[in-house]
């Protein structure tokens, strides 16, 4: 029984007398099965995208009450108290989320010039400490917030110990025309914390944002769950495909070590063009939904 696994592994994944000195599985007929494969595969993200557009851009698990868990875990970790959620600083990243998706802008201060200080004291909220964070396009609650952790700014922010008060947005919406989810979150102390209000000069942290290419990012749209339905499978198809291109890649580098090693010489085949061009387009699939820090 191990001998007949042997050869066929032999046979199909390792370049052997049995296959003509190239693994089986880089012959033709498997090379356009796997094509065939990837057509299906973005066909049906194609399909998937005229039948439900609006749908794809929105991510599927990130929530406000799991951001929070994870932000207070982080000062729990660096001996902080936990931040408080504030409704009035909830209502400042509504109002900046929403502002941002209205005006069609990615920045802590608006095309018009609105700080995001005028949306927390518009909220009513009186402040001695004031910051902002911002993310898009991130799949996962913890994918904002360990990209926040990695950025010494970020992270400066989130362990402020002056901050006692966090509020929270996460909201869907098409921003310079790509559907995405966006993540505001506004720190604030109350000057009434600390010291009198006429004794306080109020002091305005510096802000950083968080980008994500990506690849498209997320909420749980509660109010809409076929879109997150929708948006997990364009998930698994986008996996699935980046498996495919990966088996392929680890079945090429075997050949074009074996080709290395024994000075093989082929009249057709170039294995280490293919691992190249494999490699871009791992590079590209993979960076589909993956955030970037600006």
């Amino acid at each position: 029984m191990f001998g007949y696994l042997s050869y066929k592994f032999r046979h199909y994944f390792l370049p052997h007398h049995t296959n003509n000195y190239r693994a089986k599985t880089l012959h033709h007929h498997f090379l356009i099965f796997y094509i065939f494969l990837l057509l299906i595969f973005q066909s049906f993200y194609l399909l998937v995208k005229d039948i439900g557009p609006g749908v794809l851009g929105y991510a599927t698990d990130i929530t406000v009450e799991k951001i929070l868990t994870l932000i207070n875990l982080e000062r729990q970790k660096a001996g902080l108290k936990p931040l408080v959620s504030s409704p009035e600083l909830y209502q400042a990243a509504e109002g900046k989320a929403t502002d941002m998706f209205a005006k069609n802008y990615w920045a802590h201060i608006s095309p018009t010039g609105t700080t995001p200080w005028k949306f927390i004291t518009d909220s009513g909220y009186q402040y001695i400490f004031a910051g902002e964070n911002l993310a898009k396009s991130f799949d996962k609650s913890e994918d904002v917030v360990a990209a926040w952790i990695k950025s010494p700014t970020h992270r400066a922010n989130i362990l402020k110990p002056e901050y006692t008060e966090i509020g929270l947005a996460v909201k869907n919406g098409t921003l310079n025309g790509e559907e995405t989810t966006l993540v505001v979150q506004e720190f604030g102390a109350r000057s009434s914390s600390l010291i009198a209000a006429n004794d306080v000069n109020r002091q305005e942290e510096e802000v950083k944002e968080i980008t994500q290419v990506s690849p498209p990012p997320a909420t749980v749209d509660q109010q809409a769950p076929q879109k997150a339905q929708v948006k997990s499978f364009t998930y698994l198809n986008r996996t699935i495909s980046i498996y495919i291109a990966e088996f392929m890649l680890v079945v090429l580098l075997i050949d074009s070590i074996f080709i290395w090693k024994h000075r093989t010489i082929r009249i057709s085949g170039h294995s280490l063009a293919h691992v190249m061009f494999l490699l871009a387009l791992l590079g590209a699939m993979g960076a589909t939904g993956i955030g970037a820090i600006l």
